[in-house]
């Protein structure tokens, strides 16, 4: 596409595009009032006149059509007005321009085959699963956790979708309001908003479906999330009725060694657990996640330990952390080795939420 343009006009882009320099110094102004002045405002210069052979002038107009087909982002028949955790929002055409925070958020756009429409990514937990392998690798990497503002703003997104509530927290991107208002969108996944989803409300795995369907709303591609979501439905549904765990109380070990980070009463984790059979030890804690006392976890004396893993804290280290205290490894499943383990990915509703499930139900069948 780009090579289309250079033989129009030559290497310079400043000729043509002038709508895109527009936006961009608007954007950048705006940029400067909400952010401050350490957002980045792209500067063009003006090009020197260049003239065009009669031969390149008659080709114009074909290699116009060409470009315009395939630069074109997908127009919908009126505006898509959707309904998100951030309000009411309209969208005239698709986004093109699209950076994902979290995991959760990335693999949503790569199981609708959006990985052309990403410009980067952040905030990886554990490894793509390798269906997702290659799409992935096609996407530039922004940051190993939150980007900074300015570095967001240099992309110059047009949309960005988050699968914690924290992205859009006032330490990392700001409010998603202030996005807006520089005519950005905006998503957060569904179980991650509270206004839907209130903390001391169990969760299901409604919201998964929930975040393919308006992702497929938001970019024209309703047909290939209503296949996406329903092939999922149906891998959950096969394993539904299946409760291995049959029962046993179970410890979720996400993170720390002063006091563990663990599962509360209502969030994803504690519905993967209940999905398999396990009952959580801190089922009666508020939140979907807590941090609670070792002094806790000892005295509920549970029957299998589950390991989060996850590239900021592995299985490995929380299992050793458990062997070598000298209380924690009086635990009869520490002594018996009643672990299983589960990438972190696998215990947020995201789209490998069913392979969660899957995951700790061959691990506790094999501990029977």
């Amino acid at each position: 596409m780009r090579i289309m343009f250079h033989l129009i006009f030559g290497p310079d882009p400043g000729r043509w595009r002038l709508g895109a320099t527009t936006r961009c110094r608007l954007r950048g102004r705006a940029a400067m009032r909400r952010f401050g002045r350490s957002a980045p405002v792209r500067k063009t210069g003006r090009p020197a006149p260049r003239t065009l052979h009669y031969r390149s002038l008659r080709m114009i107009p074909r290699l116009l059509a060409v470009t315009i087909a395939f630069a074109a982002p997908t127009a919908f028949a009126q505006a898509a007005e959707i309904e998100t955790c951030h309000g009411p929002q309209s969208f005239e055409t698709a986004p093109t321009r699209a950076i994902t925070l979290n995991q959760q958020a990335t693999e949503v756009m790569l199981a609708l085959g959006l990985e052309d429409r990403l410009i980067g990514t952040a905030y990886m937990d554990d490894e793509i699963p390798e269906a997702w392998r290659a799409a992935y690798d096609s996407v530039p990497v922004l940051s190993e956790k939150y980007p900074a503002r300015e570095i967001v703003l240099a992309e110059e997104p047009d949309f960005l979708f988050a699968g914690f509530g924290s992205a859009f927290g006032a330490d990392n991107l700001g409010a998603a309001g202030d996005w807006q208002d520089l005519g950005i969108g905006t998503y957060l996944a569904d179980a991650s908003c509270s206004a839907h989803h209130p903390e001391d409300e169990a969760l299901g795995i409604e919201p998964v479906f929930t975040d393919i369907a308006t992702i497929g709303d938001i970019f024209g591609v309703e047909d290939r999330a209503a296949t996406v979501a329903d092939e999922l439905r149906a891998r959950f549904k096969a394993v539904e009725g299946a409760a291995p765990g049959d029962g046993l109380t179970a410890f979720l070990f996400d993170s720390g060694e002063t006091a563990p980070y663990t599962a509360g009463c209502c969030g994803a984790p504690a519905a993967l657990m209940k999905q398999v059979g396990l009952k959580s030890i801190t089922a009666d804690v508020e939140g979907h996640w807590a941090e609670v006392s070792w002094e806790t976890i000892a005295a509920a004396a549970p029957d299998v330990i589950v390991l989060i893993e996850a590239d900021w804290s592995t299985a490995e280290a929380k299992r050793s952390h458990m062997e070598n205290d000298p209380v924690l490894s009086q635990l009869s499943a520490v002594r018996e080795g009643r672990f299983v383990t589960v990438p972190f990915s696998q215990t947020v509703l995201g789209m490998q939420f069913v392979d969660g499930v899957e995951t700790l139900a061959a691990q506790l069948d094999a501990l029977k």
